[in-house]
């Protein structure tokens, strides 16, 4: 993949925003850009699709999780298959 360097001001608050979003991640403040642009680059129901992916992760126990995990991955695998 060919990149390109992008420059562009922000306020401070965003920036502020930005670096606690790259904090908590432990990510590089480009890669917390670059997740919200791909992120906004996504449909409606792909981007539902997703959040609900992800509220059902923060809901499963952590004595749970790869059971959980595996039940996500099924759940995609047959939606992917029978639409």
């Amino acid at each position: 993949m060919k990149t390109k360097a992008l420059s562009f001001r922000i306020e401070e608050d965003t920036y502020n925003y930005l670096a606690d979003l790259a904090d908590k991640s432990k990510q590089p403040m480009s890669e917390v850009v670059r997740g919200i642009l791909e992120n906004n680059q996504m449909t409606e129901g792909t981007r539902r699709a997703y959040g609900e992916c992800l509220t059902y992760l923060a809901s499963v126990d952590s004595n749970d999780f790869l059971v959980g995990l595996d039940a996500l991955v099924e759940a995609i695998k047959e939606v992917k298959t029978n639409g």
